[in-house]
């Protein structure tokens, strides 16, 4: 077994571009997408010659990456009932990771992003404290409890709450975190025996969304992230758009009122920007708190949400508040649609959870500003960063299994 695995782990890495590799590759993807296919059927469907197909189909098989099950109807030329291919999606797991400004969860899922088990602890309590040991440790705990074998771990896929350079894995700047020029690729590897690939938080959310949500059949959207800060990830033609120093969707930084934005105002974190310190999750309750001190009212436990909800119950305070950061966030959507033109805006992230009811305003705001309609939804798929950070694994990681 052990023989199998290190054969199958150089094949899996090398990326090697002989047509027997380009074949091999179509084969394994074309099963993935028609699943319960013969041979025969896959070496008409791709215009490969049916030995070419046999061969691969057997090397697939031996490697675990596709199984068989003998089908239950003869073929139409009669004889024996033909084998259909399926892929194995539990071939390798995937572990992937989303680092938030207030906490962190970590998944473990298979290659069809099912998550079989997941995993979250308070940022803040860590970042002093040698979080990414912490983040390391409580990967490898996952997968001990879910008994998942080293050499079943395909990799791990990280979204960071900042602008990340992924050529190089280094995190460039992460506020909430307190992260500059860390090289967080370079470390994971260190503690943990696996492929790490990682990018901005927003980006792998946009990723996720391309893969298990609505964006999967818009080619041109924008993920808006209303969290701890404010973030944007774009798919543009289908592709992920990064900018030329990965800062591309850095919203946080909009100006969204001048006059406002050359008063002193309450950073959530140091480094974070004006739309950050006026949409996300602590700007709002730091501003809830304030009111209730100057009112001598009852500092209750707040958090965003609770706010969103005080608000849907007729709170005075509450209601002006939320319908600042909305307003906020109205005039931050109009200018980045002018500018991108997106097909849809698929709005994520804690705050998202609480905005069914904001999304009239946000759509009679643009309306009013812009002569184009552009169609805003609140994302339908559960843990999409976790899903994204998967994804981007996929994406990214030179394989056979490369998307």
């Amino acid at each position: 077994m052990e023989g199998d695995i290190i054969t199958y782990s150089h094949e899996f890495q090398v990326g090697s571009t002989s047509l027997k590799q380009i074949n091999k590759k179509r084969v394994l993807h074309y099963i993935k997408k028609n699943g319960g296919y013969s041979r025969s059927d896959i070496a008409k469907g791709l215009l490969i010659s049916k030995p070419t197909v046999s061969n691969i189909v057997d090397e697939l098989l031996e490697e675990g990456l596709v199984r068989e099950k003998e089908s239950e109807r003869a073929s139409s030329a009669g004889g024996r009932k033909p084998y259909q291919i399926y892929f194995n999606q539990d071939a390798f797991y995937i572990v992937g990771i989303d680092i938030g400004g207030t906490s962190i969860e970590i998944a473990v899922m298979n290659l069809i992003g099912f998550i079989t088990d997941k995993t979250s602890f308070d940022t803040q309590r860590y970042v002093e404290h040698n979080l990414v040991n912490k983040i390391a440790t409580t990967v490898t705990e996952l997968l001990e409890k879910n008994r998942i074998d080293v050499e079943k771990v395909y990799g791990v896929g990280v979204g960071v709450p900042g602008i990340t350079d992924v050529e190089k894995g280094i995190v460039i700047d992460a506020p909430s975190i307190g992260w500059k020029n860390t090289p967080l690729k370079e470390q994971l590897e260190s503690l943990l025996p696996y492929p790490v690939y990682i990018d901005n938080d927003v980006n792998v959310a946009a990723l996720g969304e391309q893969w298990k949500g609505t964006g999967n059949t818009n080619k041109n959207f924008l993920m808006i992230t209303l969290g701890t800060g404010i973030g944007c990830g774009l798919i543009i033609n289908g592709e992920l758009y990064r900018g030329s120093s990965y800062a591309a969707g850095e919203i946080g930084y909009m100006i969204t009122d001048k006059v406002a934005a050359e008063e002193k105002y309450d950073y959530a974190f140091h480094g974070y920007g004006f739309l950050d310190s006026h949409v996300g999750g602590p700007s709002i309750t730091r501003r809830m708190l304030r009111h209730l001190q100057e009112n001598n009212r009852d500092k209750k436990d707040l958090s965003a949400k609770k706010i969103f909800l005080m608000a849907s119950e007729g709170d005075e305070a509450a209601i002006k508040i939320v319908n600042e950061s909305v307003s906020h966030l109205a005039y931050a959507l109009v200018n980045v649609i002018s500018i991108v033109n997106p097909g849809l805006i698929i709005l994520g992230g804690g705050i998202s959870k609480s905005m069914n009811s904001y999304l009239t305003s946000l759509e009679t705001t643009i309306e009013k500003h812009l002569p184009v309609k552009t169609d805003i939804v609140i994302t339908n798929v559960e843990d999409v960063s976790l899903i994204g950070a998967g994804y981007l694994l996929l994406r990214e990681h030179e394989s056979i299994l490369k998307v």
